[in-house]
């Protein structure tokens, strides 16, 4: 899926996910003192918390650079 993915298009699209999850998402969560169920889902289903696993067994196998440009791009987003 991601294999033809460089890391500014890894980063694009994990800001482009992350723009769903506004603020207000969050400071609820907070106040609810919630888990980001929501925000993992969307993780999980585009592939970004499986980027280290590798392919043959149900991951992404991308490398830890794309890993990283993941977590900096949520962090960036304030989806932390």
């Amino acid at each position: 899926m991601f294999k033809d993915f460089d890391n500014e298009d890894i980063r694009g699209a994990v800001r482009r996910l992350c723009e769903r999850f506004p603020g207000e998402y969050w400071r609820k969560l907070d106040a609810d003192r919630a888990y980001p169920v929501d925000f993992v889902n969307a993780l999980t289903e585009a592939g970004y918390l499986a980027t280290l696993i590798p392919e043959e067994y149900g991951g992404s196998g991308l490398t830890l650079s794309a890993a990283a440009a993941v977590l900096e791009e949520i962090q960036r987003a304030g989806c932390n």
